[in-house]
């Protein structure tokens, strides 16, 4: 097929910004900058943190600001804000619900509390808590981790205690909508934000990155430990216990590339089966993604990239009919038993090598790479042979509660699932199940 020159010239228009923008000198240089500026200000260093009261993630970045003060020469200016957008957060009952469970699973591997809950709290004690807070006027942190604790435990009264001045409405809505633009501006939409000198930090899982940056500023106090560590169980034998790994995977999602590698290597630790099924990307199954998302994403993939070992940054988006040329081979590849290596060298394609991932001389590239036949892959190409399985297991997605990929399912030698994740940032937590599960066995 000859392709769209107009198409092809937007996508490597984008794809010559994108490099701009995610140039590892550059990033050093704006940093180096920024710090020249703030110093020449006069600023202090300053930490800017986005809370959003009924968020889980929230509640656990809270407990960890008056260690970050304790340890670091630093200041920790707090916002109050509102839930995310639908742009934001397309499915947000189902983002709530998986942040509380999320919460609860993951806040004792880093010695945080939070409280076994089954609800989310309910419209009327957030707004109390939100009141609370806003009549407190100069809150601490101390005061974000008390609130938090009387709402997750519904305490209402012991919240309304706290109000000195009941705020009206129209106060709370201001505070909300003035700092939701700052948070805006610096280039987020969600609670749990940590922002220093033009670079943002979500919740617990980037607070390590943030705490390197510190550190090299020279702000460190002492030679402790760092803030944010996650205890994880030593194993000394690894037992082969049959269990195999689900991966809900889509062609255009950054992170289900970067979930790629780790995942390949637990598998091989573990002696594990790794099952990839395919999803539309959210924007082809609907779904809005506001331009702050999907500059935070592609930016914050670049860090874990990098700390990986992944090439990363040379992109051309995949959205698309890049997507559905992918999925047509698919069923090919696996067919073959090569379904890991054919996404994979997609992937880093269009994530790393900055290859357009509808030009069939690309695929034919690809699928050459894996060693098949492209005389014989072609003649599928342009298919409609993947759509069913693409239904199927985006009606296993809404199933299990989650909406994105990667959603991971492990899985014992029965077929029943013994723990799903979402994203990438949680395989770790798979294997701490995995090694949970090996402590059992005889």
């Amino acid at each position: 097929m000859i392709p769209n020159p107009i198409k092809w010239f937007e996508l490597e228009l984008k794809r010559i910004l994108m490099r701009i923008l995610l140039d590892t000198e550059r990033d050093k240089r704006a940093k180096k900058k920024r710090e020249q500026n703030r110093s020449r200000e006069g600023r202090n260093h300053v930490i800017y943190y986005f809370h959003q009261v009924d968020d889980p993630y929230s509640h656990l970045c809270a407990q960890v600001i008056p260690l970050i003060k304790e340890n670091y020469e630093i200041e920790v200016e707090s916002y109050l804000v509102p839930p995310p957008t639908k742009e934001a957060a397309p499915q947000p009952d189902l983002l709530m619900r998986h942040s509380l469970d999320d919460a609860k699973s993951i806040a004792p591997y880093y010695g945080l509390e939070f409280p076994l809950v089954k609800d989310l709290p309910n419209n009327e004690i957030t707004r109390i808590a939100q009141s609370a807070l806003i009549s407190l006027k100069d809150y601490t942190s101390e005061d974000l981790i008390k609130i938090g604790n009387l709402l997750w435990k519904d305490n209402l009264p012991g919240i309304e205690e706290i109000i000195t001045s009941m705020p009206n409405d129209d106060v709370i809505d201001d505070v909300l909508s003035s700092n939701s633009k700052l948070r805006k501006k610096f280039g987020h939409y969600l609670g749990g934000i940590f922002v220093y000198e033009g670079e943002c930090y979500w919740g617990i899982d980037r607070l390590p990155l943030l705490e390197k940056r510190l550190k090299k500023l020279g702000l460190r106090k002492n030679d402790g430990p760092d803030v944010v560590e996650r205890k994880s169980e030593e194993m000394k034998e690894v037992k082969k216990l049959d269990l195999e790994i689900d991966v809900l995977w889509s062609a255009r999602s950054p992170y289900s590339y970067l979930a790629m590698k780790p995942l390949s290597d637990l598998a091989k630790k573990y002696h594990l089966n790794l099952n990839y099924k395919i999803i539309l990307p959210m924007v082809m199954r609907g779904m809005k993604v506001s331009l702050e998302k999907r500059t935070y994403i592609t930016k914050d993939c670049k860090r874990i990239a990098d700390q990986n070992g992944i090439p990363f940054g040379n992109i051309v988006d995949p959205l698309g009919y890049a997507v559905e040329r992918c999925y047509s081979l698919y069923p090919f590849a696996k067919r073959h038993g090569k379904e890991e290596k054919y996404l994979w060298a997609f992937a880093e394609s269009v994530w790393a090598n900055g290859k357009h991932g509808y030009l069939e001389m690309n695929l034919k590239n690809i699928i050459e790479s894996i060693g098949l036949s492209w005389n014989d892959a072609k003649k599928e190409l342009d298919s409609e042979n993947w759509k069913n399985e693409v239904e199927k297991n985006k009606e296993t997605l809404f199933k299990l509660g989650k909406w994105g990929p990667p959603t991971i399912i492990l899985k014992n030698k029965e077929g029943k699932e013994e723990l799903v994740v979402w994203g990438q940032d949680r395989i770790w937590l798979i294997e701490e199940r995995i090694k949970m599960m090996q402590t059992c066995v005889n």
